[in-house]
Protein backbone atom coordinates (compact mmCIF):
# COMPACT_ATOMS: atom_id res chain seq x y z
CA UNK A 1 0.00 0.00 0.00
CA UNK A 2 3.12 2.68 1.08
CA UNK A 3 3.71 1.80 -2.76
CA UNK A 4 1.15 2.79 -4.07
CA UNK A 5 0.65 6.10 -2.31
CA UNK A 6 4.68 6.73 -3.29
CA UNK A 7 3.77 6.60 -6.71
CA UNK A 8 0.47 8.32 -6.61
CA UNK A 9 2.79 10.98 -5.02
CA UNK A 10 5.33 11.37 -7.37
CA UNK A 11 3.08 11.55 -9.86
CA UNK A 12 0.74 14.96 -8.68
CA UNK A 13 2.89 17.95 -9.27
CA UNK A 14 4.86 19.84 -6.67
CA UNK A 15 2.79 22.63 -5.32
CA UNK A 16 4.44 25.68 -3.60
CA UNK A 17 3.85 27.24 -0.56
CA UNK A 18 2.76 31.07 -0.48
CA UNK A 19 6.21 32.03 1.67
CA UNK A 20 7.92 30.02 -1.54
CA UNK A 21 6.55 31.79 -3.77
CA UNK A 22 7.18 35.55 -1.93
CA UNK A 23 10.72 34.40 -1.57
CA UNK A 24 11.05 33.92 -5.53
CA UNK A 25 9.18 36.78 -6.12
CA UNK A 26 11.25 38.83 -3.82
CA UNK A 27 14.50 37.16 -5.28
CA UNK A 28 13.46 38.18 -8.55
CA UNK A 29 14.05 41.83 -7.04
CA UNK A 30 16.95 43.75 -8.97
CA UNK A 31 17.93 46.46 -6.55
CA UNK A 32 17.45 47.42 -2.58
CA UNK A 33 14.61 49.56 -3.57
CA UNK A 34 12.94 47.25 -6.06
CA UNK A 35 12.97 44.58 -2.63
CA UNK A 36 11.64 47.47 -0.71
CA UNK A 37 8.74 48.12 -2.59
CA UNK A 38 8.22 44.52 -3.03
CA UNK A 39 8.78 43.74 0.43
CA UNK A 40 6.21 46.75 1.30
CA UNK A 41 3.72 44.63 -1.17
CA UNK A 42 3.99 41.38 -0.06
CA UNK A 43 3.55 42.83 3.89
CA UNK A 44 0.41 44.91 3.12
CA UNK A 45 -1.39 42.04 1.31
CA UNK A 46 -3.72 41.08 4.06
CA UNK A 47 -4.51 45.11 4.91
CA UNK A 48 -5.33 45.69 1.02
CA UNK A 49 -6.45 42.87 -1.27
CA UNK A 50 -6.60 45.10 -3.90
CA UNK A 51 -2.49 45.81 -4.59
CA UNK A 52 -2.49 44.09 -7.58
CA UNK A 53 -0.29 40.96 -5.28
CA UNK A 54 -1.79 37.86 -6.46
CA UNK A 55 -0.15 34.40 -5.05
CA UNK A 56 2.99 36.31 -4.57
CA UNK A 57 3.83 38.16 -7.85
CA UNK A 58 3.23 41.39 -9.04
CA UNK A 59 0.27 41.72 -11.46
CA UNK A 60 1.30 43.66 -14.65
Amino acid sequence: MTNLLNFLAALMPTVESQNERDEAYLAGAVDIFDLERRMRLIDSRGRYPSTGLIQGYEGR
